[in-house]
């Protein structure tokens, strides 16, 4: 079997023409398809991340919920009511140490704090008793409708063991002063 010449030529453009086709076009497009399986490969590896990441939504808008239910504005109101109110709560402090049995009460308020949203009130109470009545009273101011938070207490024993000594520092919370200060601070803004 022998090819003719011209057959020859034709084979040898044909092999050219292969071997270029795969130098050229098939490889190009190999280069690229290669390229979009990176790609591919590198999105699906983010939208992973971003699963993960979206999968902790569901637990928070449930914690969200949970804390709207908690923190209602009829039971915040009564925690951070818009008053300083301050008479009647040292009446219900000065009650609680009464009811307990603790001695030698001393209460002082200090000067209001302002921050944006509300305001703190220091109260300093000094007074006498033993643990026990003294977990009991940390028990009731607990327990006040009122939001309260104890600051430091320092307990030292005193000259007759059974009878220790408290000083106890705590903030009251109100919301007034920062609504009235934002009031002024509108008025000013539509002066100007």
């Amino acid at each position: 079997m022998f090819f003719s010449r011209d057959n020859l030529i034709v084979l040898g453009i044909l092999t050219v023409i292969s071997i270029t086709y795969f130098a050229v076009v098939y490889r190009t497009q190999s280069v690229a398809a290669e390229g979009v399986s990176a790609r591919t490969a590198e999105a699906r590896r983010l939208l992973e991340a971003d699963a993960v990441q979206a999968s902790r939504v569901p637990p928070m808008l449930r914690q969200i919920e949970q804390m709207k239910h908690r923190y209602n504005d009829k039971e915040w109101g009564r925690r951070l009511p818009e008053r300083q109110e301050l008479a009647g709560f040292l009446r219900e402090i000065a009650s609680g140490l009464s009811l307990e049995k603790l001695s030698n009460q001393f209460i002082q308020s200090g000067n209001p704090s302002q921050s944006p949203l509300y305001n703190c009130l220091p109260i300093t109470l000094n007074f006498e008793g033993d643990f026990l009545a003294l977990a009991r009273f940390l028990k009731r101011i607990d327990g006040l409708a009122r939001l309260t938070r104890i600051e430091h207490l320092v307990i030292n024993v005193g000259e007759d063991p059974e009878k220790l000594e408290i000083e106890m520092g705590m903030n009251i919370y109100f919301t007034e002063q920062s609504r009235r200060m934002s009031g002024k601070t509108d008025q000013t803004r539509s002066e100007q």
